[in-house]
């Protein structure tokens, strides 16, 4: 007796002397002292991950998980994994690493090690004909679209781009009716089309639009493995695939659509300084250099300048002001201001033009053209703008579309709809001026020489309908025309910062009218003193 509890006084001793040794052994130890590292792959999503016809697990990824064990120093263990279910794997502890097209979201960094440079994304994008005349999402306006029900990005890319989407509750059922032509193309993850494309039999068919609403894929860890060994490796092993080209040689021997993301993203690791070292690398803390992570999940710690100030007032304030921080919002807003005040310049100026050439045509009264002149005007004048780009952009675009190839431009439809709207407004403005004149002057005549003394006279409702014109123009919204409101819009839809931009984009109007309305102002005073 005294024997068995001496001896188990000694095992029980030796436990805890191996206990430190046990405890300091981390994940990367761990995985080389088993010699096999078992990775989680998707089997269900085309060419990045299925089972062949023998059963075998065959993809991009699958070959990814190879490479990434062959890094490591030991054999690849490739266990199928879901969607519903690859982050659990990960917590019991079934799979070591995931690479299973999971995207980079600061939901899932609270529940697993996401690891960064992302190795992959994927986009929305539409399979259509080959011949199709639309090239870009703004031209697909009220086109019938084919969607698989339930998919995250049915309500956004309607809402954003005015679709009109028919919804199937298979992928397999959109594809035949795309095949029928009932709709102009088939809404899908950009990743699963290009596979689609390779496998499917579509000739004729491919993605002709840039895919958005882009979401970064990411290879996960443990969360227990946060900051170890492992995710040093794995980070090192991505970058250098980046680096060396073979995660597009990769995409490129699964016949996989190039990705942009992929295209952009090793152009940047690939990219050095003066000195010759790689701008992506390392800095003292071990942390990669902010310009090379993913921007979306960052935060004020791991940043600098305007980046780090505008991060810091959003933890802070919760006021997202993506506007000012984020290079792609930034060129995005400042890109739908300068679109603005073109609109703004085309329509000041055709509408001045229009009430000028109304009222001369109307006031000289030419047998039919006068009153048809007088009839398209009161229309005009007498009909709401929206609804008039409403009917020439969707009803005569359609048909000229549909029949004889023609696209309207949405700005020109806007330009045209407005500049008759104010024109028309200006126009009875100096017909009224003219009649004013006349019962001074009997014999006053509306000219191109006695136009400036009609112009004084109406310079107040000429100036305000320019204006009303002027603010008119966020109605270009409505038919996609990519201006102040379109872009604040997309913005929103993808930040979810509403509050935020709606007050950015008021003070931005606010500030627009005021500088035209000093400026006409400026104009009107000068042209009456010369």
């Amino acid at each position: 007796m005294r024997r068995a509890a001496a001896a188990l006084l000694l095992c029980l001793i030796g436990l805890v002397l191996a206990a430190p040794a046990i405890a300091q052994t981390s994940p990367l130890e761990a995985i080389r002292q088993r010699g096999v590292v078992n990775i989680g792959v998707k089997t269900d999503y085309g060419l990045f991950g299925q089972l062949d016809a023998a059963g075998q697990i065959v993809g991009l990824e699958p070959e990814l998980a190879v490479a990434l064990a062959q890094r490591i120093g030991v054999r690849a263990n490739v266990i199928s994994v879901t969607s519903a279910n690859r982050l659990q794997r990960l917590q019991d502890g079934t799979v070591d690493i995931v690479i299973a097209t999971l995207g980079d979201t600061q939901a899932r960094r609270q529940i697993a090690t996401l690891i960064e440079p992302n190795y992959y994304a994927s986009g929305i994008n539409m399979l259509m004909p080959l011949n199709s005349q639309f090239s870009d999402w703004a031209e697909l306006r009220g086109q019938t679209v084919c969607a698989t029900q339930g998919h995250y990005a049915n309500r956004i890319m309607a809402e954003r781009y005015l679709l009109t989407l028919r919804t199937f509750n298979t992928n397999r059922d959109a594809q035949l009716e795309l095949r029928k032509g009932t709709c102009v193309g088939w809404l899908q993850d950009d990743t699963l089309l290009a596979s689609e494309i390779a496998e499917g039999d579509w000739a004729g068919y491919g993605m002709k639009l840039r895919s958005v609403l882009q979401v970064p894929w990411a290879v996960a860890i443990s969360a227990a493995a946060r900051g170890s060994d492992l995710e040093r490796l794995v980070s090192d092993t991505i970058a250098d695939w980046h680096r060396t080209g073979l995660l597009i040689r990769m995409e490129q021997a699964h016949r996989i659509q190039p990705s942009a993301f992929l295209q952009q993203t090793s152009a940047l690791w690939r990219r050095t300084r003066p000195d010759g070292g790689y701008v992506c690398q390392r800095l003292p803390d071990g942390q990669w250099p902010e310009e090379c992570r993913n921007q979306a999940l960052i935060s004020s710690t791991d940043a600098s300048g305007l980046l780090r100030l505008g991060l810091l007032v959003k933890e802070r304030t919760n006021i997202d002001l993506t506007v000012v921080y984020d290079r792609y919002d930034r060129t995005m807003f400042l890109a739908g201001i300068v679109r603005t005040l073109v609109l703004v310049v085309c329509c000041i100026v055709g509408g001045f033009a229009v009430g000028i050439a109304g009222a001369l045509l109307i006031t000289r009264r030419i047998p039919l053209l006068s009153n048809g002149v007088r009839g398209v005007l009161t229309f005009s004048r007498m009909t709401p703008p929206l609804l008039q780009m409403y009917v020439l952009f969707f009803g005569v675009g359609a048909v000229l579309g549909t029949q004889h190839g023609i696209v309207l431009d949405g700005l020109f439809v806007v330009v045209l709809c407005l500049s008759l709207y104010a024109g028309a407004a200006n126009a009875y403005a100096l017909v009224d001026a003219a009649e004013l004149l006349f019962a001074r002057i009997p014999d006053f005549r509306l000219s191109i020489a006695t136009l400036p003394r009609a112009l004084r006279l109406a310079k107040g409702p000429i100036v305000g309908s320019l204006v009303n014109a002027v603010k008119a123009t966020g109605m270009a919204s409505a038919i996609a025309v990519p201006e102040i409101i379109s872009a604040s819009t997309a913005i929103m839809a993808e930040r979810g910062n509403a509050t935020v931009m709606m007050n950015i984009l008021m003070v931005a109007y606010f500030l627009l009218v005021l500088a035209v309305v000093r400026i006409l102002d400026a104009l009107q005073r000068r042209y009456a003193s010369d």
